[in-house]
């Protein structure tokens, strides 16, 4: 799930965390990540037919083509990573947005998977105005291996690496044919997250506060039409995440969490899915008029991180109100003798709790959103 603020900037190794994702050790040289070197690639496979007001009549993506009225579902192969990522494709029958709807960058985020892959089954060609591309497993290797926050082939937070490295490790790649193939086609992103296995939280969104007070204003609003009652607008840069990098090269991205503790929960997916849909309306990919619902504005993630080895003995709740110095738990040596506690930096709602007993260093623990 993890989103941290200003104090997560870089890659996470897998002892981390992560909503959306979570913290790391690695922070990245520009705004939107690790710089990318000049390479020579084929890029034969990647889109290329990105412009608006482009003919509809077919779709090129990736290594799939979709023409205008059709359906496919199939899978995006690459020429430098293994992994084939499956994807709905819909081509509307009559001009519109481009959309792209993720899940799955975490592989154990499983109620947000679920939504993604509820959406790509129910929507049809003749639903919608313009494209939609649905990827409901983004990370196939994290999901079949059941790894916590990052690619199990190399330990990188894959929300922490975009816009990605053709010659980088593992999840660097993958981000990199994710980044090319999706990001540059797509007018909206939409990034589904939840709780990763030993992670609780509350639902939330999050958006990018960028020098584009234009582009800023459209990503709160769609952020705010989830029926999700927080939304933090990100102002410290998480990097390498999806909706921070997309946010960067003028996408108007957003990721929505519901869900937690690795548990498919059908009633976070169905909330997930409405507001997607509802999304999708604003957006004037699918008639109708999007609802709007009260939000509570938040502008910033104050996070605490595990400076010891340990266990965790969190003393408060997700969604719990907290002031300024109160206990937020401890961390116990391996006697049960309190060798740390923690205290809340600000006053705020706990958005996001790790649950797991077993913590290490560096590890975060939680966040509190004011």
């Amino acid at each position: 799930m993890i989103e941290t603020e200003s104090t997560d900037s870089g890659g996470m190794k897998r002892q981390g965390g992560d909503p959306a994702g979570a913290c790391a050790e690695e922070a990245p040289l520009t705004p939107r990540g690790k710089r990318v070197p000049e390479v020579k690639i084929n890029t034969s496979v990647f889109i290329e037919d990105n412009k608006k007001g482009a003919d509809l009549s077919m779709w090129q993506f990736g290594n799939l083509e979709v023409e205008r009225g059709q359906k496919v579902t199939g899978y995006l192969e690459f020429p430098i990573i293994e992994e084939k990522l499956p994807v709905f494709l819909l081509n509307g029958e009559s001009e519109g947005p481009t959309v792209l709807v993720l899940g799955g960058i975490h592989g154990c985020e499983y109620t947000s998977i679920d939504a993604a892959l509820e959406i790509g089954r129910r929507l049809e060609p003749k639903d919608i105005k313009g494209r939609l591309a649905v990827l409901p497993i983004a990370n196939p290797e994290g999901f079949f291996s059941r790894s916590i926050y990052v690619h199990p082939k190399d330990n990188k937070n894959l929300n922490r690496v975009f816009p990605g490295n053709p010659n980088g490790t593992e999840a660097e790649k993958l981000a990199y044919c994710i980044n090319e193939t999706a990001f540059k086609a797509a007018d909206y992103l939409i990034d589904l997250h939840g709780g990763d296995m030993i992670e609780a939280l509350v639902p939330f969104t999050i958006y990018q506060v960028t020098e584009n007070s234009s582009l800023t204003v459209k990503s709160k609003e769609l952020a705010s039409l989830f029926g999700i009652e927080y939304v933090v607008g990100s102002t410290g840069q998480v990097g390498g995440s999806t909706y921070s990098s997309a946010a960067y090269d003028g996408k108007v991205a957003v990721i929505a969490e519901a869900g937690q503790q690795g548990i498919l929960d059908p009633e976070q997916s169905k909330l997930l899915q409405d507001g997607t849909l509802n999304a999708l309306r604003w957006a004037g990919l699918l008639d109708g008029e999007a609802k709007t619902s009260p939000v509570k504005q938040l502008s910033t993630f104050d996070w605490s991180f595990a400076d010891v080895q340990g266990l965790w003995y969190p003393c408060v709740e997700v969604g719990q109100q907290v002031k300024t110095g109160q206990s937020l738990g401890q961390i116990k040596n391996l006697f049960g003798e309190t060798v740390k506690e923690y205290f809340a930096g600000s006053d705020g709602v706990v958005l996001f709790l790790v649950t797991s007993l077993a913590i290490n260093e560096k590890d975060p623990l939680i966040a509190i959103g004011n």
